[in-house]
């Protein structure tokens, strides 16, 4: 069920069905970002400015960054309440809030994205993004709930901070990871970062927040690695950890790209969940 209000929220119910969850049958971070780019995807569509309705004008839309907050992970088969509306073009992004609420109305996660649209026919030159908020259309200025700041903090490289590397992880991308242009899927990053971990802080933590950017598009045939990396080499068993991620593209050449970087705040599992 969905529907677009009159102040241009759109709203839809998910359910967490068991292949949405890991093995303690929580909510798997990846669903939450489902949820998102599904959201999204179909708000778009209903406003005549979805990836394939944007192609046919020669555009199409890009993720460049989401900062996600998880209040708790829905169990199975619990029962979530979506909210996600444009809200006026900043800089060259298009920001776009979410908030997901539970059956008695208590915050289960809060998210703001950039999105881009960008003209293909122009060398991918960014479309001027009020452009497609009048499209969409907004909430209005005085619905101070459907209104998340969209000034994000300056992201400080992952070679920046400095980190201690921890964790290497070189995935194989899959048939499914792809999609008909053969581009990895945003989510699939998220995976990859997941499955760089050790199994037993992953049965302990779960992330409570994460600020992720996907920096360039990555192929189906790409020679990739993933790194994780903290300040300090005790960094994971501390109560509520902060981890760095980034993940790495060798050329052909030799050279590397880096095609995708994430901040992440882990709390222990207990702390995130309340049972149904």
């Amino acid at each position: 069920m969905f529907t677009i209000n009159d102040d241009n929220v759109y709203q839809s119910d998910f359910t967490t069905y068991t292949y949405n969850t890991d093995a303690h049958y929580h909510a798997r971070l990846a669903f939450y970002f489902q949820m998102l780019q599904e959201a999204a995807g179909h708000h778009a569509a209903l406003k005549g400015c979805s990836i394939p309705q944007l192609n046919t004008e020669g555009r199409t839309w890009v993720v460049t960054r989401t900062k996600m907050d998880v209040r708790r992970y829905a169990p199975w088969p619990e029962q979530l309440f979506l909210e996600t509306w444009a809200q006026p073009g900043y800089k060259l992004h298009f920001p776009r809030g979410t908030a997901v609420h539970d059956a008695q109305g208590e915050a289960i996660l809060t998210a703001m994205s950039w999105w881009a649209v960008l003209d293909i026919e122009h060398n991918f030159r960014p479309v001027r993004p009020q452009e497609i908020t009048d499209r969409i259309g907004s909430p209005s200025s005085a619905d101070s709930r459907h209104f998340f700041d969209p000034a994000l903090a300056k992201r400080v490289p992952y070679e920046d901070v400095p980190v201690i590397d921890l964790y290497t992880f070189k995935p194989q991308i899959s048939y499914l990871d792809t999609d008909f242009n053969k581009h990895v899927n945003n989510i699939s990053y998220i995976g990859w970062m997941i499955d760089s971990l050790p199994v037993p802080f992953l049965d302990a933590y779960k992330v409570a927040q994460i600020d992720v950017s996907w920096l360039h598009q990555t192929f189906r045939d790409d020679d990739i690695l993933v790194y994780t990396g903290a300040t300090d080499s005790r960094e994971m068993e501390k109560e509520r950890p902060v981890l760095h991620h980034k993940i790495q593209r060798t050329e052909p050449d030799g050279s590397t790209t880096k095609v995708w970087e994430a901040t992440t705040v882990w709390a222990p599992r207990s702390a995130l969940f309340k049972g149904i």
